[in-house]
């Protein structure tokens, strides 16, 4: 019997009773879910088990048959490569103890979705060999594809490579727009890896690989090497991952067919857009509908990455055309699914509203750490910027270097306003995102929004080997109250006044007069002995008055500060005492 029957006879038998009716293809494998057999045209594709809500996640060390009859040495989460996929309605409570079998340290980050600040994988929050850590947060993403991976300082790429990676995915009532579902509804991590190094998994970047990134020359799906999967003629819903270290793929069918683009990393879109082709970035998602009904039965079409002119000096370099996975249709059936007008529609920010613009650089070099944003690598104990809560910002990322960059912000999900000035956004970026892709030389501006949780995130390249090469920043989330305002009297005169407590720990109060009303062009922001800009307690127009703000930096480390205002022609700084 053929795997797919037997998977629509588990279906029909009603084998998964305790799992929800989308992606119930997940729950067919056995528990051990690396693959094992091979036929002449290729590998049947493979789904990883759904993790069980409230359970463990063991990562260890396995050897395993990536390719049919050669052991692999792999990462394996509870035996399973790539990692269990998480299936959860939004609105429930994600619980999971991750256990590190491994001999290194590691964290897991839960990409693209909205969580506490201790559950996000912060590399400070690292779980030691034979240590674990449970990780719990309400789901209060839009239903959608996420996914969790490796996070460690200097160890993501490694790591992610060897397979430290999972869906998950989420399902949300929102989305009853009849799509397909169930066996027709179907999950896709594309990875790259290098056929010179098969059986194994080596991992041993040198000088080109920290430069360009860690690009392989053949195709992973869901673990699977040269894959094909059976369809019917029907229509399909595809959630494409592109779980690569730093591959950029350019996804096309091979008879250049239509198919509709209906979500991004954040969800649906407003409406399906119809194209042929479209780029995919590390840290990317994007899910199509594909209709098979134009086939006839013992056909088939490929899934490729198509060629494109980029620069380089790897033999496997950006750009090479890759087969992705085969689809064979095989039978009539049908999804019940359908392609629809429109969704819930998006609402997109107003640029008007933007309280703040910030501008990151981009840069690369040649001696470790490499790469760098704002002329900084990576500290982890650094807190780069403060933004606060329900504060519209415009970010501005300059691609200074000769190589894409896909940058990825944790803990919200942002959207694309332009790129070098041009407002008319790809289908594959119009919509809540995570990861853009910034396209050598290029300018993007982004409007982000952080809603739900303050404290200790990421910004950084996911471009894996650029993240551990130093492309990644701290920031802090903080509250959204900036200052207020004590008592009516008008002050004669403009003054910084000295914080009080100094030293102190952990928050001081710095009160400030306002003589007259200062348009537009009045701050209040705390410096580093650098003199790096680390928060900003005001921004903006203020009327005359004395004012009171306070400032709390939760995951600032000790030293001095200083704090100046500039109100018109008036400014002054003092100095501050943290200390912990």
């Amino acid at each position: 019997m053929k795997r797919r029957d037997m998977i629509l006879k588990s279906l029909a038998a009603g084998a998964l009773l305790t799992v929800p009716k989308p992606l119930q293809l997940f729950a067919n494998e056995s528990k051990n879910a690396v693959l094992t057999e091979v036929t002449g045209a290729g590998n049947p594709l493979r789904f990883p088990p759904v993790f069980t809500n409230g359970g463990n996640m063991v990562l260890a060390e396995t050897t395993e048959q990536v390719w049919p009859g050669q052991d692999t040495q792999i990462i394996t989460i509870n035996s399973s490569f790539p990692g269990p996929s998480v299936v959860i309605d939004k609105g429930q409570t994600f619980t999971a103890n991750v256990v590190n079998n491994l001999s290194e340290v590691i964290t897991t980050h839960w990409h693209g979705l909205s969580v506490p600040s201790l559950m996000d994988g912060h590399p400070l929050q690292s779980i030691n060999p034979g240590s674990s850590y449970t990780y719990t947060f309400p789901v209060i993403n839009r239903g959608g594809t996420y996914f969790y991976h490796a996070h460690a300082d200097m160890l993501t790429a490694k790591q992610v490579y060897r397979g430290f990676a999972g869906f998950f995915i989420v399902r949300d009532p929102a989305e009853n727009f009849n799509l397909p579902s169930g066996a027709y509804d179907v999950p896709l991590c594309i990875q790259d890896r290098r056929t010179a190094d098969i059986p194994n998994f080596p991992y041993n970047p040198g000088s080109p690989e920290h430069t360009w990134g860690y690009l392989g020359d053949t195709v992973l799906v869901n673990g699977t090497p040269n894959a094909y999967f059976e369809v019917s003629r029907t229509l399909y819903r595809f959630r494409l991952l592109n779980g690569s270290n730093a591959r950029v793929y350019k996804i096309a069918f091979s008879d250049s067919r239509q198919f509709n683009i209906i979500a991004t990393d954040g969800g649906l879109k407003d409406a399906p857009v119809q194209v042929t082709e479209f780029n995919l970035a590390p840290g990317e998602r994007v899910e199509i509908l594909v209709d098979f009904s134009g086939n006839t039965i013992g056909s088939n079409v490929t899934l490729r990455s198509l060629a494109y002119s980029f620069g380089g000096t790897l033999p496997y370099k950006q750009g090479i055309a890759l087969d992705i996975i085969r689809f064979d249709v095989v039978n009539n059936n049908t999804s019940g699914g359908v392609v629809p007008g429109a969704f819930n529609p998006i609402t997109y920010y107003n640029p008007a509203d933007v309280v703040q613009t910030r501008t990151f650089t981009l840069t690369m070099g040649s001696s470790h750490p490499m790469h760098k944003i704002n002329g900084l690598t990576f500290d982890i104990n650094r807190i780069d910027w403060q933004t606060r809560l329900n504060s519209l910002e415009k970010w501005r990322i300059v691609n200074q270097t000769a190589d894409y960059h896909p940058m990825h912000t944790h803990e919200t999900q942002w959207q694309l306003l332009s790129r070098n000035g041009n407002t008319n956004i790809a289908p594959s970026d119009k919509g809540w995102k995570d990861t853009i892709n910034i396209g050598v030389g290029e300018t993007v501006e982004v409007l982000v929004k952080f809603t739900d949780y303050k404290g200790l995130y990421l910004f950084h390249c996911h471009n894996l080997e650029h993240e551990d090469e130093g492309m990644m920043l701290n920031f802090e989330i903080i509250d959204p109250i900036g200052i207020q305002q004590i008592g009516t009297e008008v002050p004669r005169s403009f003054e910084l006044h000295q914080n009080y407590p100094n030293p102190f720990n952990p928050a001081t109060k710095i009160k400030f007069d306002i003589a007259e009303r200062v348009a537009g062009d009045a701050s209040l922001a705390v410096f580093d002995i650098r003199g790096r800009q680390v928060a900003e307690l005001f921004k903006g127009s203020i009327t005359a008055g004395k004012y009171e703000a306070e400032w709390k930096p939760d995951f600032m480390p000790s030293g001095t500060y200083f704090a100046k205002l500039t109100a018109g022609n008036f400014t002054k700084t003092i100095k501050l005492v943290l200390t912990k």
